[in-house]
Parts: C-alpha cells; sequence; structure tokens
C-alpha cells in the first residue's frame, strides 16, 4: 500500500514517542517519510503562543511552514498526514498543497474540536478523520477512527495478576480532575486499596494559572505535581505493575484518549469516567469499571478479578498497524 511511496507527517512532539512509531510503521511498508512537529514549539510559552497568535494571524505559523516547504522543495511528497492540527490555518493548508500539488491530504483528529478549534480546516484535506463519536456525527466531511496502542503495550509482560500493585493515574491536571482524585484516593484508602499518581503540569505557569482562576483548585503543596512527562519506559514500568488505570476524561470530551486503548493493549484493567466506552467493541464489565465523576466509587471485587481476554479480531483492530492501514487505505 505505501511501498515506494513519499509521506510528509505532521504530528504533535515531532520526533518524540508517537511520531517515531508511526514513522516505523510507514517506513516498514517500504515508505520514504519525513516527520515534523505539527506546532513550532512544545514548550508552554510556544504553546501558549500559538493559541493566542492563531486568533490573530496566519503569519507566525505560515513561516514555519514556509521553512519545511524551503527544506523540502525537491520532494514529491504522496501523502501529507497531519494529526491533531490545532495550529493549522486554512491559509497553512494552501501553502502545502501549492509546494505539494501530487500530495493526498489526509487529516486525523485525536482530540476533540472543541479543544483544538479545527472546524474551518476539515473541509481543505482530501480524508479526515477523528477519534470522536461526537464530532463524526455532527460533521459529514469526517470519518470515525479510534486512537490505538503502540506495540510496546502489547510486549508488556503478563505478571501473576495477584502481585501487581492496585491502579494508577498518569496525566495532565485539568477541569475537576484534581477533585476527582482527591475523592477517589479518600475512598481507597478507607477500603483497604491503593493508586500511585503522577500529576502533571506543562510548566508551572500552567500550575498558577489554575490555582489563580480555579476556586476549587486548592492543593496543599505544589510538591504535589510533576512538570516533567514520563517517558515510555516509565510510563510502560508503571503499566505493567498495577492491575488497573485510572481515566477521567474532560468533560466535553466524549471520544476515548489514548489511556484507555493503551490499556487495551496492555491487557490491564480500566477504571473510567467516560461513559461512553460502552459502545465499543471490547467493552467489557469485568474489564472496564464506569464510574460517575460526581461520585466516584471503585468496587473492590473489580480490581481483584482476572482480566477477561478480549477476541484477537478486536485486539489487534486497534494497534498501531491497523490504524496506519485504515487512515492511508
Amino acid at each position: 500500500m505505501l511501498k515506494d511511496k513519499k509521506v510528509l507527517l505532521f504530528v504533535p512532539g515531532g520526533q518524540g514517542i508517537y511520531g517515531t512509531e508511526i514513522k516505523k510503521k510507514i517506513e516498514n511498508q517500504g515508505a520514504f517519510i519525513k516527520v515534523y512537529n505539527e506546532r513550532p514549539s512544545s514548550s508552554v510559552i510556544g504553546k501558549i503562543f500559538t493559541r493566542v497568535s492563531k486568533n490573530i494571524s496566519d503569519i507566525p505559523f505560515n513561516t514555519y511552514i514556509n521553512k519545511i516547504i524551503h527544506k523540502n522543495r525537491n520532494i514529491k511528497f504522496d501523502y501529507l498526514l497531519v494529526i491533531r492540527a490545532e495550529s493549522f490555518h486554512p491559509s497553512s493548508i494552501k501553502l502545502l498543497r501549492h509546494a505539494f500539488p501530487n500530495a493526498k491530504f489526509i487529516l486525523y483528529l485525536w482530540d476533540s474540536i472543541n479543544n483544538t478549534d479545527t472546524q474551518k480546516i476539515i473541509p481543505y484535506f482530501d480524508k479526515a478523520f477523528s477519534y470522536d463519536p461526537f464530532d463524526v456525527s455532527n460533521n459529514s466531511l469526517l470519518q470515525y477512527r479510534p486512537t490505538f496502542y503502540l506495540d510496546q503495550y502489547r510486549n508488556i509482560t503478563q505478571n501473576n495478576f495477584n502481585n501487581l500493585s492496585d491502579i494508577f493515574f498518569i496525566g495532565t491536571i485539568h477541569s475537576d480532575r484534581y477533585m476527582i482524585l482527591q475523592s477517589i484516593n479518600k475512598s481507597l484508602f478507607e477500603n483497604g486499596m491503593s493508586m500511585y499518581t503522577y500529576m502533571f503540569f506543562p510548566g508551572k505557569i500552567m500550575f498558577y494559572k489554575k490555582y489563580l482562576f480555579d476556586s476549587k483548585f486548592r492543593p496543599k503543596n505544589i510538591t504535589e505535581f510533576n512538570f516533567i512527562i514520563l517517558d515510555l519506559e516509565q510510563t510502560l514500568h508503571i503499566v505493567s505493575t498495577h492491575r488497573a488505570s485510572l481515566d477521567i476524561q474532560h468533560p466535553v470530551q466524549t471520544g476515548l484518549t489514548l489511556r484507555p486503548i493503551e490499556m487495551l493493549g496492555a491487557r490491564r484493567k480500566l477504571i473510567t469516567t467516560n461513559k461512553n466506552i460502552k459502545n465499543y467493541d471490547f467493552y467489557d464489565e469485568n474489564n472496564i469499571l464506569i464510574i460517575d465523576r460526581n461520585s466516584p466509587v471503585i468496587d473492590k471485587e473489580f480490581l481483584y478479578t482476572p482480566y477477561n481476554p478480549v477476541k484477537s479480531y478486536i485486539y489487534s483492530k486497534y494497534s498501531l498497524q491497523s490504524w496506519v492501514y485504515d487512515i492511508f487505505s
């Protein structure tokens, strides 16, 4: 399918965890690929500047795009894939189309349109996918395609379930996440269970912003939080030593983010506030516990019952390999 094809990929983090793994899968099919960050900078200040400037002018971002076009001006790309695309303007896509007129343009949204303001750019792509069923149902140009798990999650050693720790949470602190975590931690302690938490802010400026503007966010100490994101190896170690992951979705989000799909890949249980997970073909009440974000209760019996393996064809459907096939087919 991709043999001898040339692909230009824009992905969050550039050649970070996901960019690198997607690149490998595409190269394994015999394609040539160049990978770039889908925004000029991943720093906190860079992200803030990108979001502010997007509503004012397309010049800063298009300067970044023009540099990439210049570097690759002699390459005739067959595909251009943009993942997330929060920084992109219609004019940015027009620049790329002019530079690479023979390329098929593909968009993949792994964040909700409400969070990224990507509605305007969708018509400028030949194909557009979203992980969010709600967004797909409200936009006829979008096709539905859930996210994926990396091979590293599938390769996690399946240790004796009885020897594993209880629950872990790894995630950015936004909306009401901290308050829910506090409530769950208290309940778990009272019922003889435990949870490892890695609460992340992408910089101290974001911590203080939330503290100033969210009256319900009142932690005892800033030391509760982390400002360095875990790498893949650290994350895999935490996943491998726990029975279940806690997933607290953003209140406006309906689709499943990477974490629930990664737990499917790792064959670990999932505790989630996202009620829409019932609509997925891998849903099994033995493996997935849906909790109320306003009154979260975790059943001890659920946690200590062994994981029930998912049918192989469903399991394979959510692999990165299958995702690449669906996106480019």
